[in-house]
């Protein structure tokens, strides 16, 4: 387990867990939800909670050829549920007392991805680099994937209008209302229009803020649940480089962000974390 501290936040990093963050703190408070031990192939189970990174797919899917010339060459290609980089091996690159950066190269498609879990002055900074060897462009579907501990009253702010959201989960393709608060049961949407920054507000005005560069990432991923399928009520910002879970889908429909040899893809998000006034 390797610890970063930076701007009130500290964080744990189980590298031999697929590079998992299991902890997230800051004034006392635990941002994630529990995390245990878990099993491959199942990614929905008890310990489920923390923060992974979720590649090359959030939905199991099965890849087809898609409108980007050379996207054939992938046709047929099985991807697991919530992709393969959180039960994956990742290897420890380098760490200090401001720093730690994993790695890991995918099973399923030809890309490798690199993230540095670094301490700031304003908080922590997640940065990515994704490269592939492969001849053609190879899609690359990732979220972020933290699932933050919910009480009555945690809300999602996100700054601007309200745009509308397309629902996911439970009935997808459906316009849907902002949740004021998690239910019973899980809901998963889309936002309609480029975010640059959303935030956890909880009942006692503890605030935590990730930013993003919405031109790298101009998808945003919305997740609340009550119990449906984590042991405790989460919710979850996920900021993505494919417009819904599926791959497979995101390809077809050209809302996907592709790799080629020799031009790496960079991408980062920054986590600020404010104290209630109280």
């Amino acid at each position: 387990m390797r610890s970063v501290s930076g701007g009130g936040i500290t964080v744990q990093v189980d590298v031999a867990d697929g590079a998992r963050i299991t902890s997230l703190t800051s004034g006392g408070r635990e941002w994630l939800a529990p995390s245990g031990p878990r099993w491959p192939g199942v990614f929905v189970q008890a310990g489920s909670g923390g923060w992974d990174e979720v590649v090359p797919t959030v939905a199991a899917c099965t890849l087809k050829g898609g409108p980007v010339p050379g996207t054939t060459a992938f046709s047929g290609t099985e991807l697991a549920d919530h992709g393969d980089a959180w039960q994956s091996a990742w290897a420890l690159d380098s760490f200090d007392e401001t720093h730690v950066q994993t790695s890991v190269r995918l099973a399923s498609l030809p890309i490798s991805l690199s993230r540095r879990v670094q301490g700031t002055a304003a908080g922590i900074r997640l940065a990515y680099t994704a490269t592939t060897d492969a001849s053609g462009p190879v899609p690359l579907a990732w979220c972020a994937h933290p699932l933050f501990a919910s009480d009555p009253g945690t809300r999602i702010v996100v700054p601007g209008p309200m745009l509308g959201l397309i629902e996911e989960y439970p009935r997808s393709g459906k316009p849907r209302d902002w949740p004021a608060a998690v239910g019973a049961t899980a809901i998963k949407a889309f936002g309609s229009g480029s975010r640059a920054s959303a935030s956890v507000v909880h009942a006692n005005g503890d605030s935590l803020t990730l930013a993003w560069d919405r031109v790298l990432l101009p998808y945003l991923g919305l997740y609340w649940d009550g119990g449906e399928f984590t042991s405790t009520p989460v919710v979850a910002i996920e900021p993505s480089t494919a417009f819904g879970d599926s791959a497979a889908r995101a390809v077809a429909e050209e809302r996907i962000q592709y790799l080629e040899h020799g031009r790496p893809f960079h991408w980062w998000l920054q986590l600020s974390a404010t104290p209630s006034a109280e």
